[in-house]
Parts: structure tokens; C-alpha cells; sequence
């Protein structure tokens, strides 16, 4: 199984800074595919998707992104 990818080829990465649909801009914060996670969210609430990216933005508010041709990478994760 290939890595998931930004639409520009490089790896999808926990805590990358994405764009969405340049609209919402956050970091990611799950990886639900792959059950990853930052150390700081609790992933509970998500237990009943099986895909997708946890997209927290900066004021805190957490949304689902499904594809991941919609993430554009606007930062790498340290």
C-alpha cells in the first residue's frame, strides 16, 4: 500500500499545515487511516471513521477531511 500524498507528491505527514480548498487552514492532527495521532488529541470522538484527516485549525475548531486531494501542503510538520 502506497503512502497517501498531497496532489504536489510528497507524503501526507502528521502535524503538516494544510489548506482546504483554501478556505480552512489547520494542521493535521490524525491520521485516521493509519490510527496516528498528536500526542495532545484524543481521538475518541472518531472512533467511527475509517478514513480521512483531522484537521485542527487555529482557533481550535476540528474538522474531517475525507480526501486527500483536497489537503494542499502548506508547511511541513517538524
Amino acid at each position: 500500500m502506497n503512502a497517501p500524498c498531497y496532489s504536489c507528491g510528497e507524503a501526507i505527514r502528521l502535524g503538516d499545515v494544510v489548506g482546504i480548498g483554501y478556505v480552512v487552514f489547520g494542521k493535521i492532527v490524525y491520521m485516521i487511516d493509519n490510527g496516528e495521532c498528536c500526542d495532545d488529541f484524543h481521538k475518541d470522538e472518531w472512533i467511527g471513521h475509517d478514513h480521512g484527516y483531522v484537521i485542527q485549525t487555529a482557533e481550535g475548531a476540528l474538522l474531517r477531511c475525507d480526501d486527500e486531494s483536497e489537503l494542499a501542503l502548506l508547511d511541513r510538520a517538524n
